[in-house]
């Protein structure tokens, strides 16, 4: 079964008795790492155990596809449900998977993935079964950013204003770890002392990490190749993931294409930039301005399909992902230089 966006909390929480497996997908797969450890936590008390709780990976699943069913049978030595954790789990592990499901037991298995499409057989085999669930960890969307830091911000004891929460946002990415640690950053900082407030998140989230990775953004939606060469080494040099950097150049040219909509429908360009949320910062503003004037929406569409055939390349490429994301923002640039020049 696949769980509804709004049901996956509780089941992470509860996992019901019924259940037996859970496949944990998505393109975030820093949430997928998150929920896969509450999951976990939630299943056994003694998650650090090796008698609770086993790790395989999947090269063992080909070779030995009944190894699954026989680690979810074993017997916990402190009782509680017996827990095997599948890392990376793909294609290979449909078939332990299948079997596994054949057999009565009372163990738990969580399987964490990527991305995986509506073909994928391991993903038809979990959606079709009665007695395991489907929970897709899509990228974060502003509004479950501000979620996320409005907790994370009230468990810590710390106040913030609604424009501060958006202007924290505005510095997070797509990936739900990565966000984490930029907002743990800010409650450290903070040492517990409230209200949180704007000048708090310029000096204590992204830095100079953060700011690298805009400019070489803008460098890239501009069409200017000579910055965005150097800029892509600085930020490659101070060891930001390529993976981060051309999620974050998605996510522009996504909202690049939602400001030319409004811009289409007869809106002001300078007010729909203001209106933006999360907000745009300032500073960038006026290099959004002329973006808008070198991308059309039709050219921002191929575009971001090129960009996600990039980060598709990525998953398991290993050291080549930096330059396959080199070379994606390296078409954009060029995309973008011809449009200043037409």
């Amino acid at each position: 079964m696949k769980l509804k966006p709004a049901e996956i909390d509780r089941f992470i929480k509860q996992p019901p008795d019924t259940v037996r497996a859970a496949l944990i997908y998505g393109p975030d797969l820093g949430l997928v790492r998150e929920r896969g450890g509450k999951l976990l936590r939630a299943l056994t008390d003694t998650p650090d155990d090796p008698f609770s709780v086993a790790d395989l990976e999947e090269s063992v699943l080909k070779g030995d596809p009944a190894r699954l069913a026989d680690e979810a049978g074993a017997v916990a030595m402190f009782g509680g449900r017996r827990v095997v954790r599948v890392r990376d789990a793909g294609e290979a592990a449909a078939k332990a998977l299948k079997s596994y499901l054949e057999q009565p037991g009372d163990g738990f298995v969580i399987l964490e993935a990527g991305d995986l499409t509506p073909r994928s057989a391991l993903r038809k085999l979990v959606e079709s079964a009665k007695d395991a669930a489907c929970l897709p960890c899509y990228a974060d969307t502003a509004e479950s950013l501000e979620k996320l830091a409005a907790g994370m911000l009230r468990d810590a004891g710390l106040d913030a204003d609604h424009p501060v929460i958006l202007g924290l946002v505005e510095q997070l990415g797509a990936d739900r770890q990565l966000s984490r640690n930029e907002i743990e950053k800010l409650i450290l900082y903070k040492n517990g002392e409230s209200p949180v407030t704007l000048d708090d998140i310029a000096a204590s989230v992204g830095g100079a990490d953060a700011r690298g990775v805009d400019d070489a953004i803008d460098s890239a939606a501009g069409g200017d190749m000579q910055k965005l060469d150097v800029s892509f080494a600085k930020l490659v040099e101070s060891g930001v993931a390529p993976e981060r950097m051309i999620r974050a150049l998605t996510m522009h040219l996504e909202r690049l294409h939602l400001v030319l909509g409004r811009v289409e429908r007869g809106g002001r360009l300078d007010e729909i930039l203001r209106s933006l949320r999360p907000p745009l910062h300032f500073s960038r503003q006026p290099a959004m301005r002329r973006q808008c004037a070198v991308w059309s929406r039709r050219r921002l569409d191929g575009a971001l399909a090129m960009l996600a055939d990039a980060e598709a390349q990525c998953r398991g490429a290993g050291p080549l992902s930096e330059a396959i994301v080199a070379r994606a923002m390296m078409s954009i640039a060029r995309a973008a230089a011809a449009g200043r020049r037409s």
